[in-house]
């Protein structure tokens, strides 16, 4: 949910909440359907055929029952646009046409907001320049990108500039638009000289490329110099709208290719995105640096299922390709590894063998496991003894890490085939001395190490031992659970508990208005389903009703089932009737001076009260 640490004022957030109708805004993402009382689509946050994402108009919130992602219109934009919460409230009060200056009562929001805005305002202006710069006349930056191969629409596209080699063009030019050179050194767009008498260019003789967030916002600058100068690459420092870690060049454009096809082709270089881009293949983006991050790898997953590295062959390349599978395995992406069979980069093999080719290369993509065995075969002589049992110790360590039976069994069958080492002693190098049980590659210990103990060490802490205390269960509403949805599935099933149980003995009131819908339901239809029942609840009553769903109910003695459930319903109802007769009685007993109706009343509550002893004895 929001992270209210921001201290915005919440009239504003409430405000920019109301102006902002969630249907309206996630519709620009997702394509919804009517449904009830509710809107239905595919989530945006994972890959699915069947729409399980659900955005409630009259709540003002969404849900996805597939993946479980909830929350308001401000949770939904943080997600989808990889912002952070000051960037997503500014983002919607600039389509609310909210003023945050006159709304905002937070001074340190207001400044946060200000100095966000004024680096975008400074970059967007500085990319224009640039952009001039490259196109106004003959210069070293534009020559280079025409012969990288790329066209001159390619270039307006990604908004690529010239930086001269004047040490100070670009500072006084933004100086004479007005800003301050506190603010023009806050966007890291030039630095300092060392003996703190004036401020220089960051950015000389470099083709520039500018990052552009996924909201079309310029946050920071990539150059590539002309000559032999180094650093080859430079990226803008952090400011208070960068952060390398947490961004990807070109995601901008790849997002909704990414959103089509379920996978993004990661690259390293800034020329390797805009190459491919303009040759058709859009679903890609490049890294800032040679490894990624964990927060870069979040983001991947949240546009994509299937994760490609295309990354240098070069040594380097290597490494970082290692370090990126690692991180986007951690956070539970699927991840390929392309090896590109000729060229070195992506870039320089789409210019020379086209599109079709690259995305045949594509679909021939390594998987991790495969891609670290070819570098353990390259590092090891498999024609020599050692090598074969280094390439063996060195892969087991890979494979324990793999929870699916079928592909560790695949894998060591491969193993022992290029090894030349039996299949018996790799599955001994990977689960140690322990059985292995070759039906569900469980480990079983064949020693039991308390058995084998001294009698005077074993056991030494018993008197230590604390009991855990017995978990209490509300097993009536357990029962309501179960109960509803075997009704649900089944309309004799729905008649049989009909005759002893009304909907008004569902005392969870979600329940209860469940229950009454699939009492009114049943009326009308001879089958009913969840989405029948959805039409008639707010979203977080769906929310509930699919846990209903999800609960586990017996396939076989279904009757049993039934009785225990009804029973534990109906004790339940019969032990609060027994309470409040108890409570009843306790104050008419309380009472001096009865009246006759009072004396009548005490006389049938203990008739009833021995009629509901004898029930819940019978229970």
């Amino acid at each position: 949910m929001i992270d209210m640490g921001n201290n915005f004022d919440e009239k504003l957030i409430d405000e920019i909440k109301l102006r902002n109708d969630i249907v309206a805004v996630i519709s620009k993402y997702v394509q919804l359907k009517k449904s009830g009382r509710n809107y239905v689509g595919l989530c945006p946050f994972h890959n699915e055929k069947t729409p399980s994402f659900m955005v409630s108009e009259e709540n003002q919130f969404y849900h996805c029952f597939g993946c479980g992602e909830k929350g308001d219109i401000i949770n939904f934009i943080m997600k989808a646009e990889n912002l952070d919460f000051v960037d997503t409230v500014s983002l919607l009060g600039e389509w609310a046409g909210i003023n945050f200056d006159k709304n905002s009562t937070s001074k340190q929001e207001n400044e946060e907001i200000y100095r966000k805005n004024k680096v975008y305002e400074i970059n967007r202006e500085a990319a224009l320049f640039y952009y001039k710069n490259l196109l106004d006349k003959k210069n070293g930056g534009l020559n280079y990108l025409l012969k990288r191969g790329l066209e001159i629409q390619t270039i307006k596209k990604f908004g690529l500039g010239y930086a001269h080699e004047d040490w100070e063009q670009l500072n006084k030019y933004l100086l004479c638009k007005g800003y301050n050179q506190n603010e023009i050194f806050m966007a890291g767009l030039v630095s300092e000289q060392k003996n703190k008498n004036g401020y220089y260019d960051r950015f000389r003789n470099r083709v520039m490329f500018p990052i552009i967030n996924t909201t079309g916002k310029v946050i920071a600058f990539g150059g590539r110099v002309l000559g032999d100068f180094q650093p080859k690459y430079l990226n803008s420092p952090e400011t208070p709208a960068f952060n390398k870690g947490n961004n990807l060049f070109g995601l901008n454009f790849a997002k909704n290719e990414v959103t089509q096809k379920h996978q993004i082709i990661v690259v390293e270089g800034y020329m390797d995105v805009i190459s491919l881009y303009q040759n058709g293949i859009k679903n890609v983006t490049a890294s800032l640096g040679t490894a990624l991050t964990k927060n870069q790898a979040n983001l991947l997953k949240r546009y994509a299922g299937e994760v490609v590295i295309a990354y240098d062959t070069d040594t380097a390349g290597q490494a970082a390709t290692l370090r990126g599978l690692d991180v986007l395995r951690e956070v539970g992406c699927k991840v390929r590894v392309l090896r590109l069979s000729q060229g070195k980069d992506p870039d320089e093999f789409v210019m020379k063998k086209g599109k079709v080719a690259f995305l045949e290369e594509v679909d021939n993509a390594l998987s991790l496991i495969d891609y670290k065995i070819m570098l353990l075969k390259k590092e090891n002589d498999l024609a020599t003894t050692e090598g074969s049992v280094k390439f063996v110790k060195s892969i087991t360590k890979i494979l324990k890490g793999l929870t699916s039976p079928v592909e560790m069994d695949a894998y060591i069958k491969k193993i022992a085939l290029e090894s030349r080492i039996s299949i018996e002693a790799i599955k001994s190098e990977i689960y140690g001395n322990n059985k292995y049980d070759r039906r569900n590659n469980e480990k079983k210990q064949i020693l039991d190490g308390n058995k084998y103990r001294s009698k005077h060490d074993r056991y030494t802490n018993k008197y230590e031992i604390q009991p855990l205390k017995p978990i209490e269960k509300n097993g009536h509403l357990e029962a309501q659970r179960c109960l509803l949805k075997l009704m649900t599935a089944n309309k004799e099933i729905f008649y049989k508990v009909k005759i002893v149980i009304s909907y008004e003995d569902f005392v969870d009131e979600t329940y209860k208005k469940i229950a009454q819908i699939l009492y009114e339901l049943y009326e009308k239809d001879d089958s009913v389903d969840l989405e029948k029942i959805s039409n008639q609840l707010n979203i977080k009553e769906i929310a509930i009703l699919h846990d209903i769903n999800h609960c586990i109910v017996p396939k076989e003695n279904v009757e049993k089932a039934l009785i225990d459930y009804v029973n534990s319903i109906q004790k339940h109802k019969f032990k609060n009737m027994k309470v409040d007769m108890e409570d009843e009685l306790k104050q008419l007993e309380k009472v001096e001076n009865k009246t006759k109706e009072q004396i009548v009343r005490i006389r049938e509550l203990c008739i009833d009260y021995e009629k509901l002893m004898k029930e819940l004895k019978k229970l």
